[in-house]
């Protein structure tokens, strides 16, 4: 048997999907109070959508409070900053709005604010987050991180090029909100990186040690709507039908990884945002990705079978597969580059991979060593 038959489950407390979902976020707020921190980039608040949520939300009653300076990659002061804002204001409840680094800073702030106003020692598991967390509205515009339906947030610490996925069952958003229509804008790169995190989050849940038949459930669904309309919205990002299927595979691969976790390839893809804030998620986990297959479809033939006929129909070769189905995406691969000019980095890579988020490369589905990590690395080059 391939599945752990003995599991638990969690899922965010309500999501709320559908085109023109934004206009009811006033009446499906309400619950959590009357003020609210919204969390979110520079974007988000110049080009209006910030602006449009917000009257929405005065509409119904809601007070808002804009903190409009997320990065990628959010930073622990960062997100301590938008934690203080929340208590300052006397916030009930926290928003993010925009891709994975909004929300997972609004997760990170609705710690902080009720966690003495340091998020670090929680990122990194030094102490316990408990049920004081302020409730976590996560409101996605890409197709996506899936932190709408995850109890994971990514936090780095530039001082200590760390960025660990701060991990707690309070952190799971109780509403998640996704409207396809807030992804139509998305430029084809950042729907490429995206959507390749989407794919990577369905390979990795279903192919974790902590995989059950539940999160395989989720992890089918995301990977058969990848491979059928990925490219559809990379070739044109107006097309709705298109941004739905990846909006529901984004939200089915979240809750995939929220309880499956995920596997090697993640880890790495994470040191490697670590060390360099300008590589985008997507993009690094592309340039390491043929390799890690290569590496993990010596086992589980079933499942690598099910990936490989979800992106290339008839075809049941993954490594195969990948190829065929992504040599229609122009991914930077700026890793791919760095390593070409300084190949030195493959070492302090490969040994960050086993330190501060070690336990997640056990769940791997083939047992792994800093050798394989380098392995990996330097087949990027």
């Amino acid at each position: 048997q391939e599945n752990n038959m003995s599991f638990e489950f969690m899922m965010p407390g309500k999501i709320a999907f559908g085109a023109g979902k934004i206009n009811e976020a006033g009446t499906l707020c309400r619950e959590f109070g009357e003020r609210a921190l919204l969390v979110c980039d520079p974007y988000t608040s110049s080009c209006g959508l910030a602006a449009k949520l917000t009257g929405i939300l005065e509409n119904a009653g809601i007070d808002v409070t804009v903190y409009d300076k997320v990065i990628p990659n959010p930073t622990n002061s960062l997100i301590d900053e938008a934690g203080a804002l929340a208590m300052a204001n006397t916030c009930d409840f926290v928003i993010g709005m925009g891709g994975g680094s909004s929300m997972d800073a609004a997760k990170g702030a609705a710690v902080s604010a009720t966690h003495g106003g340091k998020v670090w020692p929680y990122a990194i598991g030094e102490k316990e987050i408990t049920d004081a967390v302020l409730p976590i509205v996560a409101i996605t515009t890409t197709s996506g991180t899936g932190s709408q339906c995850t109890c994971f947030s990514v936090i780095s610490n530039p001082e200590t090029k760390q960025k660990p996925g701060m991990g707690s069952p309070y952190v799971l958003p109780s509403l998640a909100l996704v409207d396809p229509e807030l992804m139509l804008t998305a430029p084809p790169q950042l729907t490429a990186n995206t959507g390749f995190d989407v794919f990577s989050h369905a390979v990795e849940a279903y192919t974790s040690k902590a995989a059950s038949p539940m999160s395989d459930m989720y992890a089918e669904k995301a990977l058969v709507l990848t491979g059928q309309y990925l490219a559809r919205c990379y070739k044109d990002g107006s097309d709705l039908e298109a941004r739905e299927a990846m909006a529901l595979a984004d939200t089915c691969a979240g809750i995939a990884i929220c309880n499956a976790v995920v596997t090697l390839p993640h880890v790495m893809a994470h040191v490697i945002g670590g060390h360099f804030e300008d590589i985008p998620h997507g993009d690094a986990l592309f340039s390491i990705y043929r390799e890690s297959l290569r590496l993990n479809s010596q086992v589980l033939p079933e499942k690598h079978k099910f990936i490989a006929n979800a992106i290339d129909p008839g075809n049941d070769n993954v490594v195969s597969a990948f190829d065929i189905y992504f040599s229609q995406f122009a991914f930077e691969k700026r890793l791919n580059a760095r390593l070409a000019a300084d190949s030195s980095l493959i070492d302090a890579l490969a040994e960050d991979t086993f330190t501060y988020m070690k336990g997640i490369t056990e769940l791997n589905p083939v047992e792994v060593t800093v050798e394989d990590a380098k392995r990996i690395l330097a087949g990027t080059v």
